[in-house]
């Protein structure tokens, strides 16, 4: 079961990039390597470059892809929709065992 997590982590990091790197062509025009010098960059940077990536992704899948703003919501922000899922299931559990 681990083993599936860390793949499928994987290989959301690698859409994720890829969006990047859209993102940069739909925005700036840059290509490959330029896209990967900067992703390499915004890594580095810690909370802030993540945060660059994720928009820029977001960007990328939608205006890149022509993915619907929810689609590139959960490519770009998988764990704000899996801590709202999270917040549900607790609140509706709480509410069954009062």
């Amino acid at each position: 079961m681990h083993i599936l997590i860390v793949v499928a982590y994987i290989g959301l990091g690698i859409v994720q990039l890829v969006a990047f790197m859209q993102g940069l062509d739909v925005w700036l025009g840059f290509g490959g390597v330029a896209s990967i010098a900067i992703f390499v960059v915004a890594v580095s940077l810690g909370p802030i470059g993540s945060m660059a990536i994720a928009i820029i992704g977001f960007m990328g899948a939608t205006k890149g892809w022509g993915w619907e703003w929810w689609q590139a919501g959960l490519l770009c922000f998988p764990f704000v929709a899996l801590s709202f899922a999270t917040m549900g299931i607790f609140g509706v559990a709480a509410m069954i065992k009062r």
